[in-house]
């Protein structure tokens, strides 16, 4: 996969205080890729230097093989992006805002497509009214909205969920899930990962503005030590005494049952078929904070 952000030994200080600490990342075209860590860990500031909108002290940084501070124009509408602290003029409508970044965006039909990434969120319900009417959560689909422009080749999202109800939620991550399989690339940073747990395939955790571990997924698993196997199986009780027995580690959630430390999926299902129960392997579904918590602990 090419890379569309490359990050490599940047660092940010605003006075005395160091936001980024020697951040090094890369992100492959068509991921979804998570940068995970607590607040002030330094995500928000990362993503500002990533599309420009700050300069870093110290370091390189490329998105689409373009330097983002001194050449943001080249980059503009190929990249969507939300932040906290997004805020069009009091006055103004948010059918208004998004018609005006239709037109910046170069969409061939600016009316139209304001509709369209409105309707998802359910921003068109609303969005005759000014800005300075807005609830926290109607501001947030509207800055949710305007990511989404003329289909951009990447997406950048600052904690998106925040404030966020469970509709718009989970149009969100259709979205993201949608975009991806058409091989287009979101960042997302956020500590509250719930929607997109299962979705994420690249991730960097951070603390205190350094970078603990990234890469894909799976890498990341490998070097934090987290090995599990999925089973689903007809006889759960029954299956947990077994593996118990083999002194393997498990959790058990209804029907289906966690073996951790193990990779070989195989195998545990035939030891479980030979004794005349039934089972079959799942996709395991990672903890990030769990992740999150090892890489944190392991350094």
């Amino acid at each position: 996969m090419k890379d569309v952000i490359l990050v490599e030994n940047v660092w940010k200080v605003f006075g005395r205080t160091v936001a980024l600490r020697n951040i090094s990342i890369k992100v492959s075209k068509g991921s979804v890729f998570l940068l995970m860590g607590p607040n002030g860990s330094g995500k928000s500031t990362l993503l500002k230097i990533v599309t420009g909108l700050i300069k870093p002290s110290r370091g390189k940084v490329e998105v689409f093989g373009t330097n983002p501070w001194k050449q943001r124009h080249r980059i503009f509408t190929h990249l969507g992006a939300m932040f906290e602290d997004h805020a069009p003029p009091d006055w103004t409508s948010g059918k208004a805002y998004l018609e005006y970044k239709s037109i910046l965006k170069k969409a061939e039909n600016p009316e139209k497509e304001a509709l369209a990434v409105a309707k998802p969120f359910g921003v068109d319900t609303f969005w005759k009214h000014p800005f300075y009417t807005y609830s926290s959560g109607m501001k947030r689909k509207l800055a949710l909205a305007d990511a989404f422009i003329n289909d951009p080749d990447l997406v950048i999202l600052d904690d998106p969920t925040v404030a966020l109800d469970k509709e718009a939620r989970l149009a969100l991550q259709e979205i993201v899930v949608n975009r991806a399989k058409q091989n287009k690339t979101c960042v997302i940073a956020s500590h509250i990962i719930t929607e997109f747990e299962q979705h994420i395939t690249h991730l960097a955790f951070l603390n205190l503005g350094q970078t603990i571990v990234t890469g894909k997924i799976e890498e990341v698993m490998d070097k934090v030590g987290i090995h599990q196997v999925t089973i689903r199986t007809n006889k759960p009780g029954k299956a947990a005494a077994i593996l118990m027995k083999k002194r393997y580690a498990i959790k058990v959630y209804g029907n289906t049952i966690i073996v951790e430390g193990s990779e070989d999926a195989n195998e545990i299902v035939k030891l479980l078929e030979n004794l005349g129960i039934k089972a079959e392997t799942e996709e395991s579904k990672v903890n990030l904070w769990e992740m999150y918590t090892r890489a944190l602990t392991s350094r």
